[in-house]
């Protein structure tokens, strides 16, 4: 059970892979990112909430500057820990990124992270272009 998702950003690439991996970058429904953006580096991405809230954590494998990054995901402290790898590639002026999501546990799962990256992605777009005027 996996996710195959390819997107394109009207921004070129560099812009799109620093934001990608930058602690400046907080895309609802995050209210805090920690992101160490190298090779073996961690992330934290936090959401505060009345319940206590919710922590996405990971690790970079790897991080190929305005190429790829790879790294793995678990949300809340679940168990199901899952590997994201994003590649980064010119489109004319824009940034085309394909993305593949691996290893989920179950339908449910996958399909609830699939919804969540057509949401992050956009999410991303209007982060970059509030930066960008």
């Amino acid at each position: 059970m996996d996710i195959e998702k390819t997107y394109e950003l009207p921004f070129p690439r560099a812009v799109v892979f620093d934001t990608w991996v930058s602690s400046d970058t907080v895309i609802v429904p995050a209210d805090e990112m920690i992101v160490e953006g190298v090779s073996g580096g961690r992330y934290e991405l936090i959401m505060h909430g009345p319940d206590g809230g919710a922590r996405n954590a990971g690790r970079f494998h790897s991080v190929a500057k305005n190429e790829r990054v790879v790294y793995t995901w678990e949300w809340n402290g679940d168990g199901e820990v899952t590997v994201i790898d994003v590649t980064f590639q010119d489109a004319g002026e824009n940034t085309k990124i394909s993305l593949s999501h691996r290893g989920f546990k179950t339908e449910h799962s996958r399909a609830m992270h699939e919804s969540g990256w057509d949401s992050y992605v956009t999410g991303l777009i209007g982060f970059i272009r509030a930066r960008s005027e």
